[in-house]
């Protein structure tokens, strides 16, 4: 037995340091702790920037909300825009790949495949460059604005940064509350359909409709509205003096109580190929909408199933 004892306690040695070793991570590589690359504040952003290898867009701010400058002026929807920052302040690295990287190509910073920058209002700059992937999959070589150090950024993180024009414009042509709706008035390829508020003074769920000469509740005639708002364009829109509408095959007018006031919205358009682009009276913009969602709304108004355009 007593031959063993030297092994035995070699054994228990061995087992001792393998335990204080793992408790000390000594087998694990070590991982930088996530860092955030930018620090933000919303209010202090005068224009934005989107570079890629699709294209450019730029953005600046207005007294009422965001213009967009780039590819090509068009309505913007600042909530949007908003979101954007968020994910922009919302970005951090797994890792520092290099602290002071002079050699930039070698992670294809010297040429970005994306670039993310945002004006402040004291003049400064900052911005993420994304050079190249990593050899390991879903992350890419990223470099802060002015920063020499390259850091190891998740491909999820990035991907809500690359935006195209449309994801950063109102591409919604009716503008409307629903609740201080009183009538519609669709006139499609000819043909009339009137929805009318019977109840004027309730909200439109709790109010009767009639749908020409057809009785209504709000729960039914909600839906009639709700598609008025979700008509959008799938492209930017454009100025409503190049895409002129009037006579078209297609006429909304929306009467409202705004205020105590009377007042009535007119929209117009005309067919083009598979698109309706359709203009407010007095309009700054034009919307390229599919032809297939506007023969649903003419159906739905029509009180039949949807039927394929023809």
């Amino acid at each position: 037995m007593k031959r063993f004892i030297p092994t035995i306690l070699l054994v228990v040695i061995c087992i001792g340091g393998f335990w204080y070793a793992s408790s000390k991570d000594f087998f694990q590589e070590k991982k930088d702790e996530p860092k955030s690359l930018l620090t933000l504040k919303q209010e202090e952003v005068k224009t934005v920037s989107v570079k890629t290898e699709e294209g450019q867009i730029e953005l600046s701010r207005t007294a009422n909300g965001w213009d967009m400058q780039k590819p090509a002026a068009a309505p913007v929807n600042s909530n949007g825009v908003d979101s954007w920052l968020d994910m922009l302040g919302l970005v951090t690295s797994t890792k520092l790949v290099e602290d002071q990287a002079t050699n930039l190509a070698e992670y294809g910073l010297d040429k970005p495949v994306g670039t993310y920058e945002v004006n402040l209002k004291d003049g400064s700059k900052q911005g993420l460059l994304v050079g190249t992937a990593l050899p390991i999959e879903g992350f890419s070589y990223v470099q802060v604005e002015g920063s020499s150090a390259v850091y190891q950024v998740s491909d999820q993180s990035l991907s809500s940064l690359n935006k195209t024009p449309v994801d950063f414009a109102n591409t919604s042509p009716i503008q409307m509350e629903t609740d201080k709706v009183q009538s519609v008035k669709l006139t499609w390829k000819g043909q009339s359909w009137t929805l009318a508020k019977t109840d004027k003074d309730k909200v439109a769920a709790d109010a009767a409709w009639k749908l020409g000469d057809k009785e209504m509740k709000g729960t039914e005639a909600s839906p009639l509205l709700d598609q008025l708002i979700f008509l959008h364009a799938g492209e930017l829109p454009q100025a409503a003096a190049a895409k002129p509408t009037t006579g078209g095959e297609l006429k909304m007018e929306i009467a409202m109580t705004v205020d105590g006031k009377d007042v009535t919205d007119v929209y117009e358009g005309k067919l083009s190929g598979e698109q309706v682009w359709l203009a407010k009276q007095g309009g700054q913009w034009a919307y390229a909408l599919a032809l297939e969602d506007i023969q649903k709304l003419a159906d739905a108004y029509a009180g039949k199933t949807a039927q394929p355009a023809s």
